[in-house]
């Protein structure tokens, strides 16, 4: 009897297991018809909606050099493959021709602007020639109003006019210092030039240092040991009585250049423009006498400068340099002015500790540094000036027009 209860409560059991594999299969049916179901739907809202797009038209834009470059628009332009009469559908414009270039960003500044700004001004400071100060290095110079250009001093003058002509340097303004012996060698200098003296300005502001009461007196009385070391310690402000100190020639060399200067060539580039698109029309006459050959004399034993001391009425200056006239003169200004750069210069007659204090200020040093510059007498120091670059030094202490003496 146990037994066959035990029997039946297997059966039993194993009838259980076998119905509940049964539903577990059925729902695992289910399951699956109904993800194929879904896939199948999928499917076909797909094919729909890709039949819908390509049943489309594609939808008209104006083609506009303003418009995005990622909008879509229409191309009717020919590729290799595709003839021109097609019609292809380019939303990223590819094939469309590029933009017109954007006018320039400098476009509106008039070409009086862009000559300025190109505009270059050469500025030459000239130190006087020997003079009688020269003579007695045991006195205190400074401004010494009666000192006067020695024969040796009047020499360098004409030598270094010789030179700037042979140079082609032609001043457009001169300045010089109301010092005897700087303005003697700007006249001398002017002359030679053909420069007219009646137009040589006088400018107190390139006027050599004063050193006030101790001008004329020797050098042993006044430079002591204790006055030696006291101008160390206050230097660039020591002064000598009633005079004025190194900082105070700066300042004032510094304000000519900035303001004189600067305010003259910019008045000279405004007067030369107009003659300068004249001159453009003029065409051959002028361009071809700047290339004239200076030296019409044949050859001789003789230096340049020997053969102009020949005579006294500068007949080797005739001889040896061609005599422009006032319109000449102009032309050469005009084709300078007509180049790239429009150049204006001018020429400064003034004395050495001056420049040496000029030149301190333009490198933007302490003017105690002026021991360290040598300018010789009747040298030549260029300063040019340009919109981009300002003040520069592009000649130093220059006395190769000595080598003619």
């Amino acid at each position: 009897m146990g037994s066959s209860q035990s029997s039946q409560l297997l059966d039993e059991e194993e009838e259980e297991e076998d119905e509940a594999e049964s539903e577990g299969e059925e729902v695992e049916e289910e399951e699956d018809e109904a993800e194929s179901e879904l896939n199948n739907r999928r499917i076909e809202l797909d094919n729909l909606l890709v039949k819908k797009v390509l049943e489309q038209e594609p939808e008209m834009l104006p083609c506009h050099a303003s418009a995005s470059p990622l909008s879509p628009q229409l191309s009717s332009l020919g590729t290799p493959r595709i003839g021109p009469s097609i019609k292809v559908w380019d939303p990223y414009n590819v094939l469309a021709p590029p933009p017109p270039s954007s006018p320039p960003l400098f476009s509106r500044i008039s070409s009086a602007a862009e000559h300025d700004r190109s505009a270059v001004t050469e500025v030459y400071f000239i130190s006087h020639g020997e003079c009688d100060l020269n003579l007695r290095p045991d006195l205190i110079g400074g401004r010494c109003h009666v000192a006067t250009l020695t024969p040796n001093g009047k020499r360098q003058a004409r030598a270094l006019a010789v030179f700037l002509n042979s140079e082609g340097v032609r001043f457009t303004s001169v300045f010089s210092s109301p010092l005897d012996r700087a303005r003697s060698m700007a006249v001398s200098v002017c002359q030679e030039m053909n420069f007219p003296e009646e137009h040589l300005q006088v400018s107190d502001a390139v006027v050599e240092m004063s050193l006030g009461d101790w001008e004329s007196c020797h050098r042993s009385e006044i430079y002591t040991p204790e006055t030696l070391s006291l101008i160390e310690r206050c230097q660039p402000d020591f002064s000598a009585p009633s005079g004025e100190s190194l900082r105070q020639v700066e300042f004032r060399m510094v304000q000519f250049l900035n303001g004189t200067v600067s305010g003259l060539s910019e008045k000279l580039r405004s007067e030369l423009l107009p003659s300068t698109q004249h001159t453009n029309s003029r065409g051959f006459s002028l361009a071809t006498s700047i290339h004239r050959p200076i030296l019409t004399r044949k050859k001789s034993g003789k230096s340049r400068f020997q053969v102009m001391n020949a005579t006294g009425d500068h007949e080797g200056s005739e001889e040896i340099f061609s005599n422009h006239n006032d319109e000449q003169h102009l032309g050469d200004i005009n084709i300078k002015s007509s180049s790239s750069q429009l150049s204006t210069c001018i020429g400064v007659f003034t004395h050495s500790l001056p420049i040496k204090c000029l030149l301190t200020g333009i490198l933007g040093c302490s003017p105690v540094m002026t021991h360290k510059i040598c300018v010789e007498d009747s040298s030549v120091t260029v300063l040019q000036h340009s919109w981009k670059t300002g003040w520069q030094v592009k000649r130093l202490n220059d006395t190769a027009h000595l080598r003619l003496l």
